[in-house]
C-alpha cells in the first residue's frame, strides 16, 4: 500500500500504533491502473494514508507496517488499512480494485469479515518484500477469497524475495513489475531484455503483466515494445481520492503493431490449426485469453488457446456465447460477464468476452474468442475483430479444416452411438457410419429373431434390395464367416473362392465384402455387413476401426435393449404382467384420439367378487392365483387393439373400442361367462362408452360408478353407464 508521494525520511521508530487503528484515522486514495495499449484505466490501486503523530515525520506504509510487525499489530494495522479503502464502495465501469497485503497477514479474521464491504471485483496483491516460506498455506488462505471472485497479483516482482519458483507455483492473475525494473528503462538495454524475458515468463504462468512507477513517455515506450500488458505511475495518475478520472495524455499514442508481423506468421501456416495458433498467440499477447473454435462434425471444436489450464470442447451450437455468436453469424460482446445468461463459466477471472464469427465461402465455420479479466476496450473489440477476419482469409486459402481422418470419424461415431436409446436409430447410424470408414456403397445390419436365426433389420446403398432380401438361410451361413474371429473380408483376389454362402452377395454384384459380428458382453446383437462393387484389398487398420464400430454398436444395442425392457417392466404390473394404474391413465387419452370414425373408446372398469373371501378362506397365494387368471380373461376376451390393466388390488380395467352401445354390452357380458367358468367366482362389471364432450377423467369416473352401480345392486353383473348429460 505504499507509494512515492509519501515517501519522507524517518527520525524515529513508531512505537505507539493505537491512533491508528482508531476508526477514521486512516485515510484511503486510489491511483488508476490503465491498459498500456490505448491508456484506458482497468481498475485502481488503494492505497492508505496515515496520519502523521504529533513530533514525529511521515513514515512511509510499509515501514510503518513493518514497525506494526515488530510490535505484533501488523495484522490489525493490515484491516484498518482494507476498512479504510472499503469505504470508497465499488469502482465504476466493472474496474478493478487491487489491494496490497502480506502473505502472513491474509488469513487474518479480521480480512474476512470485510469481505462482503469489498467489491466482487478485488485484486489481492501479495506484497513480496517478505519471504513466503509455505506457498501452500497461502493458497489455503487465498482460497476463500478466490471462490467469492477475487484475482490474485503479486507485488513488486524483482524487488524482494519473489523467486521464478515462487511465482509459478502460486500462478497469480496479475504479476506486478517493481519501480526499480521499470524507472529508466528507456536508458537501460540490459534491463530491457530482463523486461522482455519476465513479459514471457508472465505469459507461460498465465499471468499480465503490470509495470508500476512509470513516469515518463519514454519508459512507456519500451513498456509497450517490451508488451507489457498494464501500468501505473504518475504518468497515468496520481493517488487522489475515489474515483480519480484517468489522465488524458497524447503524449504517446498506442503504437501499430510491428508491420507484417502476424501476417507472416499467419502465411507461414500450413493448416488451419497453425492458423489458429498463430492468432491466438498474437491476442494473448494483447493481454487476452482467446480461443479458435471451428465447427467439424456438427460440434464446435477448439484449434488454439492461450491463457486456460483447461478448455470446454465439442460444443454443440446452442453453448454459451461462443455457440451464440456461431449460430447467429453475429459478433457479441459481453462488458460483464457476470449479467450474461449466455455466459458459459468457466474461471472465476473472467470479466468480459469478445466473440467473432469466422466466415468461411460466406458460411460461418467458426468463432474467435476472446476473454479477458478486464474490459478490452474499443482498441481490443476492434483488434479481435480484426484479427478474425485475418485468420479467416487465411483459412479460406487453406481449404478450411484438415480431412477428417477415419480415427475422428469413428470416435464421432462412438459418441452419438452413446447417446442414442432406440435400436432402429442406433442401427442407420452403424449403417452410415460403415459405409463410410470403409469407403463402400451398401450396408446391411441383421438382428437376432429371438430363435436362434437372424432377420434383416436394415440396409443402404446401391445393394440395399439385395441385402434386404437375404433369408434366415442365408445369414446363418454368412454368421459362419466370424464364428471364430472378429471380422472377415474377401482378400481382393476376384478369382478367388469365397466361403460356404458366399454366392448370394457375389450374384448381386458385389466384388468385395466385409462382415462383422455385434458382440457385448459375450453375447451376440446382430451382423454388420458391407459391400462394394470395386474390388478392394482391406487393409488392417480398416478392418480394425470397422471392428471397434461393431463393438460399440453392439454395446449401444444391449444397452438399448435393457432399457427398454427397464422401460417396459416399469410400465407393467409385476404380477399379473398387465399395465398398471398409472399407465392405464396415461393411455386413456391416446386410445381416444386413435379410434378410427364411426368407433368409440370404451372404459370397462371390473374387480373380483369375494376376492377378500378367498384370501381369507384359501391363503393369498390363491388370490394371486385368481388375479392372474383375470389377467389371462381380460386379453382373451378384448377386441382387436384392445389392452387389459391391473389397476389396484382385485380392480382391472380395459381399453377397447365399439361400433355401437350394444357391442359394448357384448364384450362386457362374455368376460361375465368366461370369467364364471375359469374363476370359480364372479365379476362385476361397468362401462363407459366416450363422448367427445367429457374428459379423460369423466370418462373413466362414469365407467367407475357403473361399476360401483353393479355391485350395490347385488355383484355379478355388467352395467353400461348412461351418457353424459349435457347443460345448455
Amino acid at each position: 500500500m505504499a507509494d512515492r508521494a509519501s515517501t519522507r525520511a524517518p527520525t524515529s521508530a513508531v512505537d505507539d500504533f493505537g491512533h491508528l487503528l482508531a476508526p477514521g484515522a486512516i485515510r484511503a486514495v486510489f491511483q488508476p491502473i490503465v491498459r498500456l495499449a490505448d491508456l484506458q484505466p482497468i481498475g485502481y490501486e488503494g492505497l492508505a494514508r496515515f496520519p502523521t503523530p504529533p513530533g514525529l515525520v511521515a513514515l512511509p506504509p510499509d515501514v510503518t507496517l513493518a514497525a506494526a510487525g515488530r510490535q505484533g499489530v501488523r495484522g490489525e494495522l493490515e484491516v484498518a488499512c482494507w476498512a479504510a479503502i472499503s469505504e470508497a464502495g465499488t469502482p465504476p465501469a466493472g474496474r478493478l480494485l487491487f489491494v496490497n497485503v502480506a502473505p502472513d497477514a491474509l488469513g487474518h479474521p479480521g480480512l474476512l469479515e470485510l469481505a462482503g464491504r469489498l467489491p466482487a471485483r478485488l485484486v489481492i496483491e501479495l506484497t513480496e518484500q517478505d519471504a513466503v516460506q509455505n506457498t501452500a498455506q497461502l493458497r489455503e488462505r487465498l482460497r476463500p477469497w478466490i471462490a467469492r471472485g477475487a484475482l490474485v497479483a503479486v507485488d513488486d516482482a524483482g524487488a524482494g524475495f519473489t523467486s521464478l519458483e515462487y511465482v509459478a507455483d502460486l500462478r497469480p492473475d496479475f504479476l506486478k513489475l517493481s519501480r526499480g525494473m521499470v524507472t529508466g528503462a528507456d536508458l537501460d538495454p540490459s534491463r530491457q531484455a530482463v523486461l522482455r524475458a519476465t513479459v514471457a515468463f508472465a505469459r507461460e504462468v498465465g499471468a499480465r503483466v503490470v509495470a508500476e512507477g512509470v513516469e515518463r513517455p519514454e519508459e512507456l515506450q519500451i513498456l509497450r515494445e517490451a508488451e507489457v500488458d498494464y501500468g501505473q505511475g504518475w504518468l497515468f495518475g496520481r493517488p487522489a481520492e475515489a474515483w480519480p478520472e484517468e489522465r488524458a495524455t497524447r503524449t504517446a499514442p498506442a503504437p501499430s503493431p510491428p508491420a507484417g508481423r502476424l501476417e507472416r506468421e499467419l502465411a507461414a501456416a500450413t493448416n488451419a490449426r497453425e492458423a489458429s495458433e498463430a492468432i491466438v498467440e498474437h491476442l494473448a499477447r494483447k493481454g487476452l485469453m482467446p480461443s479458435v473454435y471451428l465447427e467439424d462434425g456438427g460440434r464446435l471444436r477448439c484449434q488454439a488457446v492461450r491463457g486456460y489450464w483447461q478448455i470446454y470442447d465439442g460444443m454443440p451450437a446452442t453453448a454459451g456465447v461462443i455457440g451464440h455468436t456461431f449460430r447467429t453469424g453475429r459478433p457479441t460482446v459481453v462488458d460483464d460477464v457476470a449479467a450474461s445468461l449466455e455466459y458459459l463459466p468457466a474461471i472465476a477471472s473472467v470479466h468480459a468476452e469478445v466473440c467473432m464469427p469466422l466466415r468461411l465461402h460466406g458460411r460461418v465455420a467458426g468463432v474467435l474468442n476472446a476473454e479477458s479479466p478486464t474490459s478490452p476496450g474499443e482498441a481490443g473489440v476492434a483488434e479481435v475483430e480484426r484479427c478474425a477476419g485475418l485468420l479467416a482469409a487465411r483459412l479460406e486459402a487453406l481449404g478450411g479444416l484438415s480431412e477428417v481422418s477415419p480415427a475422428q470419424r469413428l470416435a464421432r461415431t462412438a459418441v452419438r452411438l452413446a447417446s442414442l436409446e432406440v435400436a432402429e436409430d442406433i442401427v442407420r447410424e452403424t449403417i452410415a457410419a460403415a459405409r463410410a470408414l470403409a469407403g463402400f456403397e451398401s450396408a446391411m445390419l441383421a438382428m437376432p429373431d429371438g430363435h436362434g436365426g437372424y432377420y434383416v433389420r436394415h440396409a443402404e446403398g446401391s445393394f440395399a434390395v439385395a441385402l434386404g432380401a437375404l433369408e434366415a438361410a442365408d445369414l446363418a451361413r454368412i454368421a459362419g464367416w466370424v464364428q471364430t474371429g472378429t471380422s472377415s473380408y474377401t482378400a481382393g483376389d476376384a478369382a478367388g473362392r469365397g466361403f460356404d454362402g458366399h454366392e448370394v452377395v457375389r450374384e448381386a454384384g458385389a466384388n468385395a465384402v466385409i462382415v462383422l459380428p455385434l458382440v457385448a458382453a459375450g453375447e451376440r446383437h446382430g451382423l454388420l455387413l458391407v459391400a462394394d462393387r470395386a474390388n478392394h484389398r482391406i487393409d488392417t487398420e480398416k478392418a480394425e476401426l470397422l471392428e471397434l464400430l461393431a463393438g460399440q454398436a453392439a454395446g449401444s444395442l444391449r444397452m438399448a435393449a435393457a432399457v427398454t425392457e427397464l422401460r417396459e417392466r416399469a410400465a407393467r404390473d409385476p404380477l399379473t404382467g398387465l399395465g398398471h394404474h398409472a399407465t392405464f391413465y396415461a393411455e386413456v387419452a391416446a386410445a381416444r384420439a386413435a379410434a378410427p370414425e364411426g368407433r368409440r373408446c370404451v372404459v370397462l372398469i371390473t374387480d373380483v367378487d369375494g376376492f377378500k373371501a378367498i384370501n381369507d378362506a384359501r391363503g393369498h397365494a390363491a388370490g394371486d392365483d385368481v388375479l392372474r387368471t383375470v389377467a389371462g380373461v381380460l386379453p382373451a376376451g378384448a377386441p382387436a387393439h384392445g389392452r387389459a390393466y391391473r389397476i389396484g388390488g382385485d380392480e382391472f380395467a380395459m381399453l377397447f373400442e365399439c361400433a355401437s352401445d350394444a357391442d359394448a354390452w357384448s364384450v362386457g357380458w362374455d368376460l361375465q361367462a368366461q370369467a364364471r367358468a375359469q374363476l370359480g367366482t364372479t365379476l362385476s362389471i361397468g362401462l363407459a362408452v366416450a363422448s367427445p364432450d367429457e374428459s379423460d377423467e369423466q370418462l373413466v369416473a362414469r365407467a367407475d360408478a357403473a361399476l360401483y352401480e353393479v355391485k350395490r345392486r347385488g355383484r355379478d353383473g355388467v352395467l353400461l353407464a348412461a351418457q353424459p348429460t349435457t347443460s345448455a
